[in-house]
């Protein structure tokens, strides 16, 4: 495993700039830009990673049921008065409102709410550190070129890219 320290930009001409210092005392196959998405819009996001974003979402669907099946059955009863045309419209209103009411409902558990701290959106310059020493030296110039957040990782390099970057790990911030 590499020492890798990345900067998050809002733009790539920002990110780009940054590299230009760097590109100084570091190879350029030791430095790495590319774009980050908004937390849930990860195309290679797992089954378990959305468990890691929100664990509470299986308790979610659990209350959204419960609501929209007890809704149907109050619908069911309207219906016996008004006829099944009425029953129908009923069914399909209360389910939908049930429905809506148990997730937002099984959205405030505990759980939801300790969710990790995502990386949000933007250009990621992530540099490789491949001298003892140099992670100080690239943290001093991703902050005057004003990275929004600098992290500190270890993960796998090669070819002039961080291979194993995951979006959904918690990032481990470097304090400014």
């Amino acid at each position: 495993m590499e020492q890798i320290i990345a900067g998050r930009f809002e733009n790539k001409a920002k990110a780009d700039a940054a590299a230009a210092a760097i590109v100084r005392y570091v190879d350029r196959t030791d430095i790495c830009i590319f774009h980050n998405n908004p937390p849930g819009q990860h195309g290679t996001t797992t089954a378990s990673a959305v468990e890691v974003i929100n664990p509470g979402l299986e308790a979610d669907d659990e209350s959204a049921v419960s609501s929209a099946v007890t809704a149907g059955l109050a619908a069911g009863a309207i219906g016996l008065v008004g006829g099944p045309v009425v029953a129908l419209a009923a069914a399909g209103v209360a389910a939908y409102t049930g429905s809506l009411i148990g997730a937002m409902g099984g959205m405030q558990d505990e759980q939801s709410k300790q969710l990790p701290n995502l990386r949000p959106a933007g250009v990621i310059l992530a540099v490789r550190i491949a001298r003892p020493g140099g992670e100080k030296f690239v943290i001093g110039d991703l902050r005057i070129a004003g990275a929004e957040d600098i992290e500190s990782a270890e993960g796998e390099w090669r070819d002039g890219d961080w291979v194993d970057f995951n979006p959904v790990q918690e990032p481990h911030l470097i304090a400014a």
